[in-house]
């Protein structure tokens, strides 16, 4: 590429960012872009869906709340958590919920102890925070 070519060029995207900024700052339309507390929390924290879907459900489904405290024993599987928790009311679908801990690796994570359970907790909820895997 030769010097006058490389100058043309040069100019050409002075010349564009010009217009583009001309325009932007011209029209107002940069004003009021600068989002809210609340709106800049659910940037950075985005939603998960399965998290959304699985409270909606669990608060239609079940109005009252059923607490029951699994015993984790040593080398307890991830169907043997699900068959559990299913017959204890804590979750509605054994076959779901053992496939939620297999699909996100969490039934390769499993801990032994026992740990407090409600029927309000999502799956997220029940595989990750603090209760069945670490």
């Amino acid at each position: 590429m030769n010097k006058a070519r490389l100058q043309g060029l040069s100019a050409g995207i002075i010349f564009t960012t010009t217009i583009f900024a001309a325009f932007y700052y011209g029209t107002g339309s940069f004003e009021d872009t600068t989002p809210t507390a609340e709106e800049a929390k659910e940037t950075f924290q985005p939603k998960d869906p399965d998290m959304d879907s699985m409270e909606k459900e669990a608060s239609k489904k079940n109005p009252s709340i059923v607490t029951y405290t699994i015993k984790v024993k040593t080398n307890m599987t991830a169907t043997e958590i699900a068959d559990s928790l299913s017959k204890e009311k804590i979750i509605n679908d054994a076959a779901e919920f053992e496939a939620y801990m297999n699909d996100r690796d969490f039934s390769k994570k499993i801990q032994i102890g026992e740990f407090v359970v409600t029927n309000n907790m999502t799956y997220r909820q029940l595989a990750k925070a603090n209760t069945l895997t670490h």
